[in-house]
């Protein structure tokens, strides 16, 4: 393994292993950007961006193993508070059939990095998969496949509660808000449609100004306390 490699790893074990304050994201990124030259001298140009989508990824899912775990340690109320990759998700049947969409004579799974389920280690058949989560650095058309998946687990009762997230460094800057832009008010088409359509998009992204917040794009800190506030909006319906 390189030593940009290792690094990065190393780093997203203490994030995982809650040693990081998950609050601190943005300066986590930032020193895992920091590593691209290094990357780039003893690998490609090329291999790096697809080196650094896959981090992306993983971090988001460290951050939330990480907080989840301390959140666990402090409460007895969030034991059940469980993140799950695209690859546990697949693997657990529990999960899957609670995600599963029918097409026809088929059942197939909205595409999605993550999940945030509300896992009964007890009665698993219980559990309740709270949202789904799609990673990405720089959206191009990748917008509308989140959208497509959100209608789609609307149309059925099973899922239509499922929240579908968007996390983003928003490499593009499709999230900043710019009256230079245009036509709509300084934001792009993308964050209008992805603000319509979409439960929450996270930006991870140190210059993101709070000024460029609304009640569905924030900075990405802020997905820790909506996900609690849904968990315990579960709990008080039951």
């Amino acid at each position: 393994m390189s030593d940009a490699r290792k690094s990065v790893e190393d780093l997203l074990g203490k994030v995982q292993r809650g040693e990081i304050d998950p609050k601190k994201t943005h300066l986590i990124w930032d020193q895992i950007v920091g590593y691209k030259d290094l990357y780039v001298k003893e690998n490609s140009e090329q291999s790096w961006h697809v080196f650094i989508g896959n981090v992306f990824q993983k971090l988001v899912y460290s951050i939330l193993k990480g907080y989840f775990a301390r959140l666990k340690s402090e409460k007895e109320e969030f034991q059940n508070l469980t993140v799950f990759s695209e690859s546990e998700v697949k693997s657990n049947q529990y999960v899957t059939r609670k995600l599963a969409i029918k097409y026809g004579e088929y059942l197939l799974l909205p595409d999605t990095d993550m999940a945030i389920v509300d896992f009964n280690f007890s009665d698993p058949w219980k559990s309740e998969v709270l949202a789904i989560i799609s990673c990405k650095t720089s959206l191009r058309e990748r917008i509308a496949q989140a959208c497509y998946w959100k209608l789609k687990l609307l149309s059925c009762d099973i899922t239509k509660n499922v929240s579908v997230f968007l996390a983003t460094t928003d490499n593009d800057e499709d999230f900043s808000v710019n009256e230079r832009k245009g036509q709509y008010g300084g934001k792009s088409r993308n964050r209008i449609v992805a603000e319509y359509e979409l439960d929450g998009i996270y930006i991870l992204r140190g210059d993101f100004k709070q000024e460029w917040e609304s009640n569905k794009v924030k900075r990405y800190e802020q997905i820790f306390n909506d996900l609690v506030d849904i968990f315990r909006e579960i709990h008080r319906s039951v």
